[in-house]
């Protein structure tokens, strides 16, 4: 298809270089720019606070992704970022794409939260890789790991000081990354936009109230965020983290037994049909208040928002979660819509249950929380993406746009199953990635 990748790959075409205030990195030079990857933002270590990476002498060698963090190998996570890499608890690394290392006209920034429950993903996917998008975008593309599951969002005040949100922690620490060093990859850290999709979406909106977070990003673009996760009391998360070990016996437990006691956890039924309780936590000291109470918190910071047209697929119609038996429907829906008869919403919605889990889980949510920004004073752009990339089944499903964002729907894996099913990926591609570039570039879009 016109204007997107090789489906066998990138063309490297030689090395590069550039200075970091760790030390000189080695990169490649390719078709579309310039690629510097695994490069360490931050230092790991269990239920503590992320500190800076170790300095090193000579030249990083920095031509490929660093390790993801410990995850569970779930089928949806090899559809959406396809094997299961190399994992590591130190595994705060980030990769960093530009047209160009050149000073003289620094360009805009987008660091990129990748999505997966809070449980899966890792930056280094085939899915996020991000020269074509910063060709095109005229712009410096950074995408991030950071701390998954248990091992990065568990809270509880016998943890320590910070007792958790490790992952949005691990964020800030690339934040400050890039304002430190992102002049030497040809990047402006005045022009900052914080971007993600569905529980990187979450992240973002978090980091909005986050004090430690202030300042270092202006401009912030949410993919489908999924509001009902977007941040939980503290007593969920301690009633979490005591269900699934006694919290002082877990800094010793191997990290593959804490991933294994997540997945049984959400086996119960209390938590069985939820992400659990390993999410952000309101907390005193890193997110004191609830960004959906507080809709205009940071209202400088302009917010492009929007969604799929049938982001309700990925939830109740996928490959690794088939339609429920029509008498399992009026539970589902009774569980999305609280308090209502189940067969009348099913009655406003023509009894379609992805239009139902669409509006419930993603759209209306995110709807009401954009126009509440917009009320406060925050300037909103708004969009929706309709375009069928994921297949007759999925359709514009949770994720179709990210592979149109990166141009990755040619890539023979994650990104061509979510975005390149349908006619028109190229089109719809350059399209969607005129309109973040030009809100990267600084203006505000009209309803897309």
């Amino acid at each position: 298809m016109a204007g997107g990748p090789p489906a066998t790959g990138r063309v490297r075409t030689g090395a590069a270089r550039a200075e970091t205030a760790a030390g000189a990195l080695s990169g490649l030079r390719g078709a579309d720019g310039v690629e510097f990857l695994g490069i360490p933002y931050a230092r790991a270590e269990r239920f503590v606070a992320p500190g800076p990476a170790d300095p090193w002498t000579g030249v990083h060698d920095a031509v490929r992704g660093g390790p993801a963090a410990p995850q569970p190998d779930r089928p949806v996570a090899r559809f959406t970022h396809g094997p299961m890499p190399p994992t590591s608890e130190d595994c705060l690394s980030l990769n960093v794409y530009t047209p160009s290392l050149s000073p003289e006209h620094p360009r805009p920034v987008m660091v990129w939260l990748h999505g997966g429950g809070f449980a899966i993903g890792h930056a280094g996917a085939s899915l996020y890789h991000g020269g074509w998008l910063a060709a095109k975008a005229d712009a410096v593309v950074v995408t991030v790991n950071y701390r998954l599951g248990s091992l990065g969002w568990l809270w509880h005040p016998d943890l320590g000081t910070p007792a958790g949100n490790w992952g949005l922690l691990d964020q800030i620490a690339a934040l400050e990354w890039v304002r430190v060093n992102i002049a030497s990859f040809g990047g402006d850290a005045g022009r900052v936009t914080v971007a993600g999709q569905s529980a990187g979406a979450l992240c973002a909106i978090d980091l909005l109230a986050a004090p430690a977070a202030d300042g270092l990003f202006n401009r912030t673009i949410l993919q489908s965020p999924p509001l009902g996760d977007l941040i939980q009391p503290a007593d969920l998360a301690m009633r979490w983290a005591e269900t699934l070990a006694d919290p002082t016996e877990l800094r010793s437990l191997p990290a593959g037994r804490i991933v294994a006691l997540h997945e049984e956890l959400l086996e119960r039924p209390e938590y069985r049909g939820t992400r659990g309780g390993a999410l952000p936590t309101l907390d005193p000291q890193i997110v004191p208040v609830s960004p959906a109470a507080n809709p205009g918190i940071s209202r400088d910071v302009d917010v492009l928002i929007g969604h799929t047209a049938d982001e309700g697929t990925f939830f109740f119609d996928a490959p690794w979660r088939p339609a429920p038996p029509p008498e399992r429907v009026p539970d589902i829906v009774a569980h999305l819509y609280p308090g209502e008869d189940p067969h009348e919403v099913l009655d406003r919605y023509d009894s379609d249950l992805v239009a139902v889990a669409t509006d419930a889980i993603v759209a209306g949510p995110l709807a009401r929380w954009a126009d509440a920004r917009a009320a406060a004073g925050g300037r909103v752009s708004r969009y929706v993406v309709d375009h069928p990339g994921a297949g007759p089944q999925l359709r514009a499903t949770h994720t179709v746009e990210v592979p149109l964002l990166f141009g990755t729907w040619g890539d023979g894996g994650p990104g061509e199953r979510l975005g390149g099913q349908a006619p028109g990926a190229g089109e719809v591609a350059e399209e969607l990635v005129g309109r973040w570039a030009r809100f990267l570039h600084g203006e505000q879009l009209t309803q897309a």
